[in-house]
This record gives structure tokens, sequence and C-alpha cells, in this order.
């Protein structure tokens, strides 16, 4: 067979596009096959250890992973490129369609992974209204815990739901109440079962009282929350529109709680909130 030298910047620009496809390309599958392992096992280790509660950590050691993961398969892939030197004997899979046939291949079992974790572990949501501050900013993006357990959630959890009055649209907000709880608002107070909650993370930016006539924001009666169902309200209490407007949420609507960031872009100052990143929602 014809001798056609291995060029390391066509195995590191592989490599670069998906780790393990330059060492296909240098004839060592055996080495791909590993890349490829660590891969998906990081994969799945990041995103069921974001069920812990080492939530920082583990995102953290993750991208550190990742960053070292491509550095090393792209210098590896350009060291035995060179190691070859002017001597290679290509071998039957040294072929475009191969090399292109290997990419779709990764690609359709990360989709299928990601397509596995997302109902059943960890889906990524973003926040696009000021419903929830300060706990959840505008341009917060948060990993959301989808397991079975995350779908019972208690008093203080927050939680995406399928919005009651168009089940297209996620809502977020906080589970105040739960079943067979007997929920009350006097004066923007918050009471369950007659006793007034404490809730540090509530805020009221408006001074003025809206009459229990007009709607019912800031005084609302006595409501015993249903079987398999929750109440559920906005943080930012003055300008959220949650189950004081329009009832309770079932059950089969909460899709799962809101565990941590792991993104946050401040639109209008056009920068990162470095400090949120890696945050517990709590």
């Amino acid at each position: 067979m014809d001798n056609k030298p291995r060029k390391p910047w066509i195995a590191g620009l592989l490599s670069l596009f998906q780790p393990g496809l330059g060492q296909i390309y240098n004839g060592e599958p055996g080495k791909a096959c590993i890349f490829y392992g660590l891969s998906f096992l990081a994969s799945l280790v990041f995103f069921l250890g974001l069920r812990s509660g080492f939530l920082f950590f583990i995102m953290a050691a993750y991208l550190v992973f990742m960053c070292v993961y491509y550095v090393s398969a792209v210098a590896d892939a350009v060291r035995a490129a060179r190691r070859y030197g002017g001597e290679y004997a290509p071998k039957l899979y040294n072929r475009a369609v191969v090399y292109i046939g290997v990419y779709l291949l990764v690609a359709i079992m990360n989709f299928s992974l990601a397509s596995f974790i997302k109902p059943n572990f960890v889906q990524a949501y973003k926040i696009p209204a000021a419903s929830m501050e300060p706990t959840l900013m505008i341009g917060d993006h948060l990993l959301v815990d989808r397991s079975v357990a995350a779908r019972s959630p208690k008093r203080g959890d927050v939680v995406v739901f399928a919005y009651p009055e168009d089940p297209r649209k996620d809502f977020v907000k906080r589970v105040v109440a739960v079943t067979g709880d007997r929920v009350e608002i006097r004066n923007k107070k918050l009471f369950v079962n007659g006793s007034q909650s404490v809730e540090p993370y509530a805020v009221h930016n408006e001074a003025d009282l809206i009459p229990a006539e007009m709607n019912p924001r800031d005084t609302m009666a006595p409501l015993v929350v249903p079987v398999d169902s929750y109440f559920m309200l906005g943080d930012n209490r003055d300008r959220s529109y949650d189950s004081r407007f329009w009832g309770f949420v079932t059950r089969d609507k909460i899709k799962g709680i809101a565990k941590c960031l792991y993104w946050s872009w401040d639109k209008k100052a056009n920068s990162v909130r470095w400090d949120r990143i890696g945050r517990e929602v709590r």
C-alpha cells in the first residue's frame, strides 16, 4: 500500500473537532476508544453529580477535566503524527467517509445520552423574567434535577413546572404550600396553617397594598391545597404572576427542582456575573 505520511496539523484539527478522531487518523483506534469512553463517562458522572451536595466542586472539576481532555487529545494526535514522520501505511479505515461516519456515530450517541439524561436526571433552563429575583436573576442559566424524587417537592423548593394555563410554557417559582396546607395572605404576609411563614428569600419592592377585591396580590382568603397539588409564589412577590392569580399546580405539571446556576449573563451591563456561577439555588 502507498506510503502516506500523517500530517500533524490534520491530526490536531480532527482531535480538536472531536477528541478521538485524530487518533483514528493516526491509525490508533484503541486509543480513540479510550478518549471516547472518557468523554461519555465524564458526562455521565457530571450530570449525576449535579444531584449531590457538591455542586460547585463538580462543575469546577468538570471544567478542568474538559480543558485537560481536549488539550491532551490534540497534543497526543499531533505527537503521534510527528512520530510516524514519513512512514505510514494507510489502514482501510483511513478514509474521509470513515471519519465522517465515526463523527456522526459519536454525535448520535451523545444525543442519545442527552435524550436519556434530560427527562430523567438533569435539564438546563434560562431565566427570562424577574419574578424570582433576587434568588434568580434575568439571564441566569440553571440546572434542574428531573429525577422521580424531584417531582415531589417540599415547601421551600424552587421548582420548574408547566404553566397550568399554557403547558407549552415553563415557569419557575417557589413551593410555599403542599397538599393539605391551609394557605392565606394578609397584607403581603404569607400564612401557612395559621402561622406566618419565615421567608428570608421573599422581597416586596412596592409599599402600596392592593385591596383583595381588586386582586389577590397582597391579600388572599384562606385556601386548602388539594391532593397532589402545590401553591407556588415568586420570590419577587410584588411582581410575580403565580398561584395567587391562577391557582394550584398539580404534581403531573412538576418538571424538577432547581439545583444550581451554571451560567449568568447580565444583559444590561453586557457582562458575565461570575459570582453567581456555581451557586446553589436555595
